[in-house]
């Protein structure tokens, strides 16, 4: 199996997207990427504007490629839509991106909250004629061939359910296991760190807990977090990588116990972390922080 990494705050953007590659079928999964509006009362600059073009023609290309879309849910960092966005350099791009793709989703209207409710119908209503086939995934598992892609139930977005639900995503074929969790921040409860040492993943890619707004997502989840993730680790052989809203933090390295790289860090390249360090770029080209 071939996993690579396409977009993620280590590497400049908001997004967790990753393709997957075995002898049987190419995935891509939640293929959105953007970047903050604002972060410390500031618009982004044109290094992160410059890197944002540049992670949207790479997962641009890596869709031209692949034969399957999974999308987790409807944050548009986790999905291209169907309309411009200076701050997703969308443009037209999802006309071609899901044009004869099979789309494995999350279900429109169960386990949802009402923005991105909205969002998915407006998706629906655009890719419909375009796409080559649209499965809802919500606790579902298909088959190509020798390689299995495995959904699970819908698990909160975070600490609660107002940001809606999440899919994880386990896509094995006969020699490995790789687990995609989508935005999940972390793992607080007991029934997600449940399913995934049920999963038995080789390798875990993972939205880490948000700790740069630890006052609204708490100390105490913060802690049950580190605890569930050295379970995990204990009662599995994977590999663990965080990243996505866990690197809007520049201390981000002291706030877990647990032993984890970044993207960055998993494909051999320093961490790049342009939104956390938003405040620290000077004149659109120096840029001041230790990876």
């Amino acid at each position: 199996m071939k996993i690579i990494p396409i977009a993620s705050e280590s590497l400049g953007v908001r997004s967790l997207a990753t393709y997957v590659e075995t002898e049987d079928v190419k995935v891509l999964i939640d293929p959105g990427v953007a970047i903050a509006p604002k972060r410390y009362g500031l618009p982004p600059n044109e290094i992160e504007f410059e890197q944002l073009r540049k992670i949207r023609e790479k997962l641009n290309n890596f869709a031209k490629e692949c034969d399957i879309i999974t999308i987790s849910h409807y944050h548009y960092d986790h999905y291209t839509p169907f309309h411009d966005d200076e701050y997703l350099d969308s443009k037209d791009y999802a006309k071609t991106l899901y044009k004869d793709k099979i789309l494995l989703i999350k279900h429109p209207t169960e386990f949802i909250n009402r923005s991105q409710m909205k969002r998915a119908k407006v998706f629906l209503e655009n890719v419909k004629n375009i796409a080559k086939e649209i499965n809802y995934a919500d606790n579902k598992t298909f088959r190509f061939k020798n390689t299995q892609i495995k959904f699970s139930p819908p698990f909160p977005h975070g600490k609660d359910a107002k940001l809606g639900y999440v899919l994880l995503t386990t896509i094995k074929d006969k020699n490995f296991t790789f687990l995609h969790a989508s935005d999940v921040q972390g793992v607080i409860f007991d029934e997600l760190k449940d399913y995934i040492i049920n999963e038995c993943p080789d390798l875990i890619i993972m939205s880490g807990p948000p700790t740069y707004l630890i006052n609204r997502f708490g100390k105490e989840n913060l802690k049950k977090v580190d605890e569930n993730l050295i379970d995990i680790l204990k009662n599995t052989d994977a590999q663990l990588i965080l990243d996505h809203h866990f690197l809007r933090d520049k201390n981000y390295k002291e706030k877990l116990s647990v032993d984890f790289k970044t993207i960055a860090e998993y494909i051999g390249e320093e961490n790049y972390l342009l939104e956390a360090y938003r405040k620290d770029i000077k004149d659109g080209k120096q840029i001041n922080f230790k990876p």
